[in-house]
């Protein structure tokens, strides 16, 4: 059978900021018939994730930036 290298791929903070900007906008087009309703507007973290929830043991949360590789290191 014959094989070739594998394809290199390469994501830029610049692919990371598109993705994250599509996924919260789909996420505020699925929210919009809830706002039509009368709920209150909530703003959206991204890193709310990562908290940990009310009774459960505090975890090291970190930025966005510090998770894939951009924070400062000193």
């Amino acid at each position: 059978m014959l094989r070739r290298k594998p394809t290199a791929i390469a994501i830029t903070s610049e692919d990371l900021a598109m993705f994250e900007e599509m996924r919260l906008r789909k996420l505020e087009e699925t929210r919009q018939p809830e706002q039509a309703k009368g709920s209150a507007n909530v703003n959206f973290d991204p890193s709310d994730e990562l908290k940990p929830l009310p009774g459960d043991k505090a975890r090291i949360v970190r930025s966005r930036e510090e998770r894939i590789g951009l924070g400062h290191r000193g």
